[in-house]
């Protein structure tokens, strides 16, 4: 077995406190001849950890069929020494190949002990937001700028391993350590896309907002919400997303959030329409008690889907009418399920923080 033990000479800007202490935490990855957990082996385990707050990593390397026992008890002695396991994807593809191979030799790999973090799992459902192709971990690596010295894929190095195992040749062995330690170092790095997961979970101040004109492209004058907020963990990348009232931009230690605030005609149903009448004449509902100043002939029994008010007024989206946040939603038509609220119902931080969660939730 070849182990190798040396220095990380990467940076970790996400502040790893927010996740435990970092002298329980420990960052890995493994090399497998492929996919089968039956019929593959592991034949290399990278892992990164902290000594004194300075990462170090260590690698262990099976110089053959046979040695893969070795790496795994290696492994497996050396890991319960921490408290926290960080991965890529570590949840669907190496800790159940750990587990299934380490069966094989009676070691067991029981992860339940440790706490997890999947950065692919956390990160994965802002893909789109991220505007990524797919959800690699050298996909997130370019978005983050990393560039590697590493030219390879793991299937790539599958028959380079083959072949070092054929011929013991030293120089297969650097492509193979390379990649695995690249793909740790920079998880490390990666470690950083945890801080959009802080920002949308509410990780964030209020720093200010206002209500502003704007002017169309077409020299149309309307009404918009600007608001700032100011991020808990700084984020070292640029996402940004347009809808059609909505545009998001979020960088480093800041979230500006611009919402367009249509001018329309909505109607407020009523809840309550068994105490209400409609006037089909007019399109319109009273309540009853004032409907004995109407002629029976005039009016119906009202229904949940004729019973509402008419407004004219500057509205924001709020994109669910199940919303809990807001007491007065708008729609254009009865069983629609986008909604609105009043621009002027925004008549505080209070207010706009729950309006920035509604519209968080809606982006990702």
């Amino acid at each position: 077995m070849i182990v190798i033990k040396d220095k990380v000479e990467n940076k970790i800007e996400y502040p790893l406190e927010r996740l435990g202490n970092v002298d329980h935490m420990i960052y890995f990855d493994i090399e497998t001849t492929g996919f089968s957990r039956k019929y593959c082996m592991v034949y290399m385990i990278g892992c990164m950890y902290f000594v004194n707050g300075e990462p170090i990593y260590t690698q262990w390397v099976a110089e053959n069929a046979n040695d893969e026992a070795n790496v795994l008890m290696a492994f497996h002695k050396f890991i319960q020494n921490y408290k926290i396991i960080i991965h890529f994807n570590g949840n669907t593809f190496d800790m159940p190949f750990l587990k299934e191979r380490g069966e094989k030799y009676n070691i067991n790999f029981d992860f339940n002990s440790f706490e997890s973090i999947d950065i692919y799992k956390t990160v994965k459902k802002y893909s789109d937001l991220l505007k990524l192709e797919n959800n690699k971990q050298k996909t997130y690596e370019d978005f983050l700028g990393i560039k590697r010295n590493d030219p390879f894929s793991g299937g790539d190095l599958i028959e380079v391993y083959k072949e070092f195992m054929r011929t013991h040749d030293e120089m297969l062995v650097f492509p193979l350590l390379l990649h695995n330690k690249e793909d740790v170092w920079y998880m490390g790095t990666l470690t950083s896309l945890l801080s959009l997961n802080d920002f949308f979970e509410g990780n964030y101040t209020l720093n200010s907002y206002e209500i502003r004109d704007y002017k169309s492209i077409d020299g149309i004058i309307g009404k918009e919400l600007y608001i700032n907020l100011d991020l808990d963990v700084y984020a070292p990348f640029t996402v940004t997303k347009k809808t059609d009232y909505i545009y998001f931009k979020l960088n480093g230690n800041n979230a500006q959030i611009t919402i367009i605030s249509p001018h329309l005609l909505l109607k407020y149903f009523f809840k309550n329409y068994k105490d209400y009448y409609y006037l089909p004449e007019e399109d319109i509902t009273i309540h009853k008690d004032v409907a004995t100043y109407v002629d029976k002939n005039h009016r119906i029994q009202a229904t949940a889907s004729n019973c509402f008010t008419k407004v004219t007024d500057n509205f924001l989206p709020i994109f669910s009418v199940k919303s809990p946040d807001f007491n007065q939603i708008f729609i254009e038509n009865y069983g629609e399920k986008n909604g609105f609220i009043q621009l002027e119902s925004i008549k505080d931080e209070d207010c706009v923080l729950k309006y920035v969660k509604c519209i968080l939730d809606y982006l990702y």
